[in-house]
């Protein structure tokens, strides 16, 4: 058996982990390989389902205690050494905790680790200095999700870290929530020409909701919504209080919800104004049921949202993102549903899991023969 190891953090909130989730489940879909995804947290209620994991899937967790927590590199290396992987593959912060391993174990095997975000804001500075050595000691394998990721990537550790592969996604799938949700979003609607907008991601700064609320400010007289999908953290209280007070009557925020398939298929656009991004998996699933993507010019959104396949701000002005907005219902029909349909192909082309999946598979036994 051919044995893969997926390593990241905890299986919280986030479209890291969502991809992470998928790209294990599609690996074991070949009967010749033997996957494990690996939590350095244990798992608790507030992350994903675990029901999310394919059962072909092994989900291990190794306890990390919150902060220093020197065990845990004796518990990922305990792990590897049991295992004996021919491949691990490390996201987020995981691939902190896996380089004492790294430097102990003999065994040859296939070391990567993919950034899910800038490479500034992937790891701290001290993190950074780590993944040099080990990046330019040919130790660890760095793969961009993005042009955008790529070139930082390129500024930061050398050009040894010229791999890219684009992020890739399952296509969303509606639950049996579907028609309660249909008809939650239709009772919030002026009538069933509605056009709704939707934004789906955990509430903080970064994601910049702001944005999204002083837009639709100044729409409230358009046949227009917004709803936004999406918990928030303890520490994000105050910011969502504010965003609840500011909030005109065209906006709705739904919370945090598992069955997000459900009200992108509801929608009809993609609202992302965030400050940064990599390349969101949150795009991805909107763009494989056709949602018009309306976002800001950052990260991973330049090399994704193009002409033909959804409308880009020119900054991060309200003026900017406002104009966006409106060149979206503006459309006509016709033109409207044809920009669904180019969408709904580039996904199927360029960001699908099964695609995204065998690019990794490739490059893992590309790099078993160097």
């Amino acid at each position: 058996m051919y044995k893969i190891v997926q390593m990241l953090p905890a299986l919280g909130w986030g479209g890291a982990q969502v991809f992470c989730i998928q790209l294990s489940n599609e690996l074991a879909k070949n009967p010749n390989y033997d996957v494990t995804l690996v939590s350095l947290y244990d798992h608790t209620p507030n992350h994903m389902p675990v029901e999310r994991v394919d059962k072909k899937v092994k989900f291990i967790t190794l306890g990390k205690k919150n902060g220093l927590d020197l065990d845990i590199y004796k518990k990922v290396y305990k792990l590897l050494s049991e295992i004996k992987p021919d491949v691990v593959h490390t996201h987020l912060h995981a691939g902190y905790y896996v380089m004492w391993a790294y430097l102990r174990m003999k065994d040859n095997f296939v070391k990567v680790h993919t950034f899910h975000s800038l490479v500034t804001k992937d790891a701290p500075w001290h993190g950074r200095q780590m993944n040099k050595y080990f990046f330019r000691n040919g130790i660890m394998h760095p793969v961009s999700i993005s042009d955008e990721v790529l070139k930082g990537a390129i500024k930061e550790y050398g050009p040894k870290t010229k791999t890219l592969i684009y992020n890739g996604s399952d296509t969303a799938k509606p639950t049996d929530k579907l028609q309660e949700v249909t008809g939650k979003i239709n009772a919030l609607k002026k009538n069933n020409d509605t056009k709704v907008l939707i934004s789906v991601g955990r509430i903080y700064d970064v994601k910049n909701h702001r944005l999204i609320i002083e837009a639709m400010k100044v729409l409230e007289a358009e046949n227009a919504i917004a709803i936004i999908v999406g918990g928030h953290l303890p520490q994000d209280q105050p910011l969502y209080d504010e965003l609840m007070s500011i909030k005109p009557s065209n906006v709705h925020f739904m919370g945090k919800a598992n069955n997000v398939g459900d009200y992108l298929l509801n929608a009809d656009a993609f609202l992302m104004p965030s400050l940064y991004e990599g390349l969101p998996i949150s795009l991805l699933e909107a763009m494989s049921v056709g949602l018009v993507p309306i976002c800001t010019p950052v990260g991973g959104l330049l090399d994704t949202v193009k002409p033909g396949i959804g409308f880009l701000s020119k900054d991060l002005s309200t003026e900017s993102f406002l104009t966006a907005i409106k060149n979206f219902l503006h459309l006509s029909e016709n033109d409207l549903q044809s920009l669904k349909q180019n969408i709904k192909s580039v996904f199927k082309n360029e960001f699908s899991m099964e695609s995204c999946a065998k690019k990794y598979d490739d490059l893992y036994h590309n790099l078993e023969k160097k």
